[in-house]
């Protein structure tokens, strides 16, 4: 009996195996859209002053085999106050950036306007324990795009 027990579960584990790799195993995007401060509050500093921010997480997940954890990707908008926009513009030494191009699934960021500027010691001050992937600023909001570690 415990024979044919083990020769069942070989074979059961056998024909899972097969059937794994015979799928394809495509990433899934998982796109949510927020407004609270859980961003600001978490991967931010010195950005105190802010009337409100919209962002997106994004977590890729797989249909078949799917190995977490997972780590998300967040992308959005801090609307800042007017002081605070003041003391961003004063505080660093921006760049323009040309071709500024949003590629945003939830956000709704038709209403910004630029000129848009970037700065390495702006990202560097303002975001911790992420990967900055974009950072921009207009002299009244700003865009970002990060990935945490």
């Amino acid at each position: 009996m415990k024979k044919i027990l083990r020769n069942i579960a070989i074979t059961v584990t056998l024909i899972s195996a097969m059937l794994m790799t015979s799928c394809k195993n495509e990433p899934i995007r998982n796109v949510d859209l927020f407004t609270d401060d859980y961003v600001i509050e978490h991967y931010t500093q010195g950005v105190d002053d802010y009337e409100s921010t919209e962002y997106e997480r994004i977590v890729i997940t797989y249909k078949y085999f799917d190995i977490g954890p997972h780590e998300p990707q967040y992308r959005g908008i801090i609307y800042l106050t007017d002081e605070e926009a003041a003391e961003l513009m004063e505080k660093y030494e921006w760049t323009e950036v040309q071709d500024v191009d949003f590629e945003f699934e939830e956000v709704d960021a038709g209403d910004l306007d630029g000129p848009w500027y970037t700065c390495n010691d702006f990202k560097k001050d303002t975001f911790t324990t992420v990967n900055v992937y974009s950072a921009v600023f207009n002299g009244e909001a700003i865009v970002f795009d990060i990935h945490v570690m």
